[in-house]
């Protein structure tokens, strides 16, 4: 009797085992099976919307399927990108910062807008090119949820930033002081999202570097390649500069506003300019140049300013048509002592010469 009760108790263990190991391996194959879950990552997040309607952004105590109701799908979501202008190509282009299943991505963004023009406190008139990079910060990625336009409002922040970062600068100080306008525009932006600047709406996002490039004058390009937006919803022919219907999906040549010609200026013709060429903006930047000169640098300026201003008048003189002959006096060739050492040598010459019967 006992050694039966020891066979049954030995063949009731090795059932129990059996099925632990067949419910082990259910398991294994059931995890292995499942659909895919969605957890915080390095470079995304999801937006969740809670039972009392409120949104945050995915924890690490939760875990949602890619197609959980709970992941917010915004209504204006392709508004949630920036723009990327590239002036290598003259080609504008737009990033985005959410996906179709709602993920924000976490990686560091550089948004490149489009040139704009910016004034110096004495008049000069400059085109800006700004690039800003950016990312979201998590703890405040719902920020992102609330707005209307992130591209937009981010891209006229930047221009306002360096509109008036270079507004109260003069042109000379514009250029000494290129890495210093940099440095308060990124200031001024990231204080904006950490609220130590009392003006303007966080957005969401963590500013880390503000640059700029610029150019003399209203040198904005005549025209640009926007690059089709891959997000967009609906499938809008676009019409071409040319007035012809393309497809969506293909980049397209805008033309834009007919940019300031460098030519409408005197001093910008194709020959050098003499001192009574030059219009009032082109005398400001010529002052700028002496002042804080030294009397030596001074001199020098005024010597080049008027013996380009003599070359000129022989240039005007000599399309005339016309022989014109001026004096060494006239040329301000008087006291040049290359002039007597070229007269010398041409004598020399002359008298070294073998007659001839």
């Amino acid at each position: 009797m006992a050694e039966v009760d020891a066979v049954s108790t030995g063949l009731i263990i090795s059932v129990l085992v059996a099925l632990l190991v067949v419910a082990l391996a259910v398991a294994a194959f059931l995890y292995r099976t499942r659909e895919p879950s969605l957890v915080p990552g390095d470079d995304e997040t999801y937006l969740i919307r809670s039972p009392e309607g409120r949104i945050h952004a995915l924890t690490a105590d939760m875990k949602v399927r890619p197609e959980d109701p709970r992941i917010v799908q915004f209504q204006n979501r392709k508004q949630l990108r920036f723009p990327v202008y590239d002036p290598r190509f003259n080609a504008l282009s737009h990033d985005r910062l959410v996906t179709d299943s709602g993920a924000i991505s976490l990686r560091i963004h550089t948004t490149t807008p489009f040139p704009f023009t910016a004034v110096t406190n004495d008049g000069h008139t400059v085109t800006v090119t700004p690039s800003v990079s950016f990312g979201v910060d998590p703890a405040r990625v719902t920020d992102l949820a609330r707005l209307g336009d992130f591209g937009d409002q981010f891209e006229r922040r930047i221009r306002s930033a360096f509109s008036g970062a270079i507004g109260r600068r003069k042109d000379e100080q514009l250029r000494e002081s290129h890495h210093q306008i940099e440095s308060e525009v990124t200031e001024e932006l990231a204080g904006v999202e950490t609220g130590t600047d009392a003006l303007g709406v966080p957005l969401g996002i963590t500013v880390f570097e503000a640059r700029f490039s610029y150019r003399d004058g209203a040198a904005l390009p005549s025209e640009v390649v926007i690059a089709p937006d891959t997000g967009a919803t609906a499938a809008m022919p676009v019409t071409s500069a040319d007035g012809a219907d393309t497809a969506p999906d293909s980049p397209q040549r805008v033309a834009l506003a007919p940019a300031a010609s460098r030519g409408e200026s005197a001093a910008h013709t194709s020959e050098t300019p003499g001192a009574m060429q030059f219009l009032g903006t082109d005398l400001d930047k010529l002052l700028d140049q002496f002042r804080d000169r030294s009397p030596e640098q001074i001199a020098t300026l005024l010597s080049l300013m008027e013996m380009q201003t003599r070359q000129n008048i022989v240039s005007m003189l000599s399309k005339s048509g016309g022989l014109v002959v001026f004096s060494a006096r006239e040329l301000g060739l008087e006291g040049n002592p290359a002039l007597p050492e070229r007269l010398s040598a041409a004598r020399n010459a002359a008298d070294e010469q073998p007659e001839t019967e």
